[in-house]
């Protein structure tokens, strides 16, 4: 069916976005064949966007103010009832019981809740770990120049450390892209065990598989030539052929 959907998403200093959470929500609009487009925001005016348009806030900072952060939607397709929402799960979550997937399609078949919990929940964390420990230095040099401040005082306010400590180095590094390496076996492994095509569920995009993607979208932009030239040669190059396959869903709007 015809939509009216406007995601927004962050304006970035490279020719594409690099937030693996707004990339989750534009994947799987992609995915789903629904009409939107995007409103570009700098990462200083997400409060200033969202706030006057009614979108929610997605947490408290420290001095008890609302926090704003993107990804967020309005669903405009029924005009006298608009939708309003931020953060990617509820985003994702309403628009598959809104816009429901084919059989066959469906991002959270009930087979693999309990997988895609424990995904979610453990497995995700953990990579976006690895991110801050080895690609904050160039999550950081993709934004623009008037939100770099912004970046830095949105990674002391939550870790209590400057940006460029959080990044590893020497041996630490290399014992970082080990563990990261270990994690990525062991989804490979998963994804072997379903038996069918490169996804972690039998074969079918999932969520999951559309949020791991996400993480590599972010990797491959920010990182190509360091983190993500090392992931393409492990585990027979898995990787590569992965993100490779969610090709037609990267369009961006």
């Amino acid at each position: 069916m015809p939509t009216d959907i406007i995601l927004y998403d962050i304006r970035t200093a490279l020719s594409v976005p690099t937030s693996p959470n707004t990339w989750k929500v534009r994947l799987v609009l992609n995915y789903k064949k629904l009409q939107y487009r995007t409103e570009w925001c700098s990462t200083t005016a997400i409060e200033a966007t969202c706030k006057p348009l009614g979108i929610p806030p997605t947490g408290i900072k420290p001095d008890g103010t609302p926090h704003f952060t993107l990804p967020a939607i309005i669903d405009r397709t029924d005009p006298s009832h608009p939708i309003y929402l931020s953060d990617s799960l509820p985003i994702i979550e309403y628009l598959e019981n809104t816009y429901p997937s084919a059989p066959g399609r469906e991002l959270f078949p009930a087979h693999t809740k309990a997988f895609q919990s424990i995904f979610n929940n453990f497995v995700m964390p953990a990579l976006f770990l690895s991110l801050q420990e080895l690609g904050i230095s160039a999550l950081y040099n993709a934004k623009l120049p008037g939100d770099k401040t912004d970046f830095e005082a949105r990674i002391l306010a939550r870790t209590g450390k400057h940006w460029k400590s959080l990044e590893k180095q020497g041996a630490e590094r290399e014992a970082a892209f080990s563990k990261l390496k270990g994690t990525l076996t062991m989804l490979k492994t998963a994804c072997d065990k379903s038996g069918e095509g490169e996804y972690l569920t039998d074969g079918q995009v999932s969520f999951a598989d559309l949020a791991l993607c996400a993480w590599f979208i972010t990797i491959k932009t920010t990182s190509k030539n360091d983190i993500w030239a090392r992931i393409v040669t492990w585990d027979d190059g898995k990787w590569a052929r992965y993100v490779h396959s969610f090709q037609e869903w990267m369009t961006v709007i």
